[in-house]
């Protein structure tokens, strides 16, 4: 766990020569994001109280039409036990003026925690639509459950400004054998207000909730805010 972000901020610092290198022919992008939450959830599952994480991603595009992420953040429960150790990669695609998708692949680490660890293989699906809204629907195979998790989602997105801007998400879960439970899970939604500093560091401060459907720790409501640097 100690060594884990020394070896993201070295990933980070290789991948600048490598960039520089690239960019003419591939277009090629950094993002790292710090973040700190009053509490965490995750697929209807509150793992820890008030929690610090650190994300690092890198994207590659490779056409118009396909590119291909990966990275990895870690999470600790500030005066808990809980730790998450995470890495994934990403392949996206756009399909017409108006879908994209995407199949990611991921493994999560965890320490004392009700998730188990083990790899998370998924899809989504999103249509953009032609407004402030997009509407996604996503199917995830978790093996350390076992199970199945499904979620249909809209993504709301207003802009105050040249530097500012709204964002939302509310939806609604599905559970196949998940940890014992099957049918709906949770209805969750996400606030947040990102003010762009400058063209490679902005700020977002964030409200969150889940309330659950199926009886399973208790609905949840946390905020927090996230920093985040682009290069």
């Amino acid at each position: 766990m100690k060594h884990f972000p020394v070896f993201l901020i070295v990933l980070g610092t290789a991948c600048s020569p490598i960039k520089g290198e690239i960019e003419e022919d591939i277009p090629f992008g950094i993002e790292a994001v710090t973040g700190l939450r009053s509490a965490y959830s995750y697929r209807g599952f509150e793992l820890a109280t008030s929690t610090l994480d650190f994300q690092l991603e890198t994207e590659v595009t490779i056409n118009n039409d396909l590119s291909l992420a990966s990275g990895g953040w870690i999470a600790s429960e500030s005066g808990g036990d809980f730790e998450e150790k995470t890495s994934f990669v990403e392949l996206r695609t756009t399909i017409g003026d108006a879908f994209t998708a995407s199949a990611t692949a991921a493994y999560h680490g965890y320490s004392n925690s009700v998730i188990r660890s083990g790899f998370d293989l998924s899809g989504t699906f999103t249509w953009h639509a032609k407004t402030e809204w997009n509407f996604s629907t996503s199917i995830a195979h978790d093996c350390g459950a076992g199970g199945w998790h499904a979620e249909l989602a809209s993504h709301w997105y207003k802009r105050l400004s040249d530097d500012a801007f709204l964002s939302g998400k509310i939806g609604v879960s599905g559970t196949e054998d998940y940890y014992g439970l099957t049918g709906f899970g949770d209805l969750t939604g996400r606030l947040s207000f990102t003010y762009n500093v400058n063209s490679m560091l902005s700020v977002t401060p964030f409200l969150g909730w889940s309330y659950e459907l199926q009886h399973r720790d208790g609905d949840e409501i946390h905020a927090g805010f996230w920093f985040e640097v682009s290069f």
